[in-house]
């Protein structure tokens, strides 16, 4: 069957995962302004003219967005966009990192800041907290760095602190961190290649934490964390692209 063409400036989508092909789109148009807070997208059946796609794929990427935070279904009338600044969680993280305009800078400083704030958090209760046996988790884990793979030692040490320290709502915000981090694979590992290497080793900040020395535990993470932070730094202020594309040319 022939695709019909564009109407409305969305292109036609593949036949496969269409709903996310269309709430990808639409997703876009709100997080670039396209849309703005207040506006109402087009109605359903204008929407799957555009996108060449039958309405029940439009109606499952309407419902998506209404779950993500970035629009209100009134049934019966208008799909209204709403600010993602108010009505979002952390996931926004994750969409903001896979949205068509790329990683934007001050979106990726903002999200090292939030890794830090949690980590040095987590290491602080977690040494205040922990059970013995997540101590001693925390520092097998911190033994890995260098025998396993460097990212997978990375993510298994943090994840052991945010573990340790009991606290559910940093749990949470690890997971959208994550999320995030896994959308711009080839950025992340530039910024956190000293992490991961253990330049500043993680050992001591596990035996912080064994040691119940919470306000130790606090600094030696608040140092680790703040190499990312750093890096970023350094390549907005020297004028580099972040953009996994160019970085570096």
């Amino acid at each position: 069957m022939p695709e019909s063409a564009p109407q409305g400036g969305f292109s036609p989508v593949k036949r496969r995962s269409v709903s996310d092909e269309v709430f990808a789109e639409l997703r876009d148009a709100i997080l670039t302004g396209r849309f703005q807070p207040g506006d109402a997208l087009p109605p359903e059946r204008e929407l799957a003219a555009s996108f060449a796609v039958n309405r029940h794929a439009v109606r499952e990427a309407l419902k998506r967005l209404q779950e993500a935070g970035f629009v209100q279904i009134v049934h019966g009338g208008a799909t209204t966009v709403l600010d993602v600044r108010s009505s979002a969680g952390l996931d926004l993280l994750a969409h903001l990192a896979r949205s068509g305009e790329g990683l934007d800078p001050l979106i990726l400083r903002d999200g090292l800041e939030m890794r830090r704030c949690i980590g040095v958090e987590a290491a602080r209760v977690a040494a205040a907290r922990a059970s013995d046996a997540a101590r001693a988790r925390v520092v097998a884990a911190a033994a890995a760095y260098g025998l396993d793979d460097q990212t997978d030692a990375d993510r298994a040490f943090w994840l052991e602190v945010v573990e340790a320290s009991g606290n559910l709502a940093f749990r949470l915000a690890l997971n959208s961190l994550v999320q995030a981090i896994d959308s711009g694979p080839d950025v992340m590992d530039a910024l956190l290649a000293a992490d991961r290497a253990d330049l500043l080793a993680h050992a001591p900040l596990a035996a912080a934490i064994a040691a119940r020395d919470s306000e130790l535990a606090a600094r030696l993470a608040d140092a680790i964390l703040s190499q990312a932070v750093d890096v970023w730094a350094s390549l907005t202020d020297s004028g580099r692209t972040l953009d996994p594309v160019t970085r570096g040319a």
